[in-house]
């Protein structure tokens, strides 16, 4: 199944950021956004990694990514060490989702985009994620060598 099929025929162009950290005992914990899945999932609530359309005024896919980022969870980082994990560009469908190491978990602010922000174990079981996050979550564990199942 091609991700057009998965975003209802349309023609979508996003960019989006994973935030990390990596606590001293050594688990890896992601932020995720619970935010309405609309008409694609039903009216459910689902987890998901901050990401949003490309404007034509963002220079690049990384300008993109931190300005989404930002705007809904105002964390504001260096935009020089996140890399690209996860990357699709097929049919009308252009989509990456960078990753950005924090020092701790920042406290995100509220968001009318979300209903809730919150930092989840990586390797945890989370409830209502959405098919796409849990695919972009693996692809994201195997870019930094985590070996567990997520």
């Amino acid at each position: 199944m091609e991700l057009k099929d998965v975003l209802g025929g349309i023609a979508y162009r996003g960019a989006g950021c994973l935030f990390y950290t990596i606590d001293s005992d050594g688990d890896i914990w992601v932020l995720l956004g619970r935010r309405p899945a609309g008409h694609l999932f039903g009216s459910a609530y689902r987890w998901s990694i901050p990401e949003a359309a490309v404007k034509d005024d963002d220079p690049s896919l990384l300008d993109a990514a931190m300005r989404v980022a930002y705007e809904e969870t105002g964390i504001l980082d260096s935009r020089n060490r996140a890399r690209l994990f996860w990357d699709v560009d097929e049919s009308e469908v252009e989509l990456s989702i960078y990753s950005l190491r924090l020092s701790s978990k920042v406290p995100p602010k509220r968001s009318r985009d979300y209903s809730d922000l919150r930092w989840f174990r990586l390797g945890d079981l989370i409830d209502d994620i959405d098919m796409l996050a849990e695919s972009q979550l693996r692809a994201f564990a195997l870019s930094i060598g985590f070996r567990k199942a997520v």
